[in-house]
């Protein structure tokens, strides 16, 4: 009895402590930036985002991030999210080298939470599939009263994608040899919508079938006052309007 006696107080204690330990689900540990991933085609611009979880109140942030300028140049920046209010710049440093300095003009700050403070615009170069990870260097986070914070930061990463481009199109018109006025259009179309091509003999619609994945059919009959005909065509993709036009003489 006098060992049950001694063992059963002290394991309240140890409970207690067991449950201090533990942190809160969902508690924020630090202070963390970090960049996402996007991808574009050469000469178009891709968007990241700059986010931040903070543990501790944040007045001003200065960041360089590093990445490789045959792949990309920094663009623009725009706050945006948690950083609505703060001043903001980017600024190229060296070549590859982006300086990032975001802070409150007034007696603002980032309380403790996580979301996105900014999106970076670069527009890509090089070749389809050229990558390069942005990554931070020189995390400088400040509280409300100018104090030093700890930080780290997360890298992002930019691609190159393939160009994308408005529809391509052709336009083959044959005559009949027997009917000269009865012409036959064939239209083709490369990185289309998938429906049909818009098509025009003058100025009258003409009706289209598909003949095979890109390729259409339609016919026409001109009048007999008719000396030429112009043949038009459009396609419309998520990137654009492509066109095509021909002139047939006729006897």
């Amino acid at each position: 009895m006098r060992l049950k006696t001694r063992i059963i107080p002290t394991l309240p204690i140890l409970v207690g402590f067991l449950t201090v330990a533990i942190p809160a689900s969902g508690q924020i540990v630090g202070n963390t930036l970090s960049l996402s991933a996007a991808s574009a085609p050469a000469g178009n611009t891709a968007t990241v985002t700059l986010s931040l979880a903070n543990e501790d109140t944040i007045g001003g942030i200065q960041a360089d991030i590093i990445f490789d300028s045959q792949v990309t140049a920094f663009s623009s920046l725009a706050v945006t999210g948690r950083g609505t209010g703060m001043t903001a710049e980017g600024r190229v440093v060296a070549a590859g080298h982006l300086r990032v300095v975001l802070y409150f003009a007034d007696s603002d700050s980032l309380t403790s939470d996580e979301g996105v403070l900014a999106e970076l615009m670069f527009t890509m170069l090089g070749n389809v599939d050229d990558t390069t990870s942005l990554v931070f260097q020189d995390i400088i986070l400040s509280d409300p009263f100018g104090g030093s914070l700890p930080g780290g930061g997360a890298s992002g990463v930019l691609t190159v994608l393939a160009p994308q481009n408005p529809p391509t199109l052709a336009i083959a018109v044959l005559k009949n040899p027997g009917r000269t006025r009865i012409v036959r259009i064939l239209v083709t179309v490369t990185g289309g919508s998938g429906d049909l091509p818009t098509v025009n003999a003058g100025t009258t619609a003409v009706t289209m079938h598909a003949l095979a994945s890109g390729v259409f059919e339609g016919q026409y009959f001109a009048p007999e006052s008719s000396t030429s005909l112009i043949v038009s065509s459009s396609d419309t993709n998520s990137h654009g309007t492509g066109n095509a036009q021909v002139t047939l003489a006729l006897p």
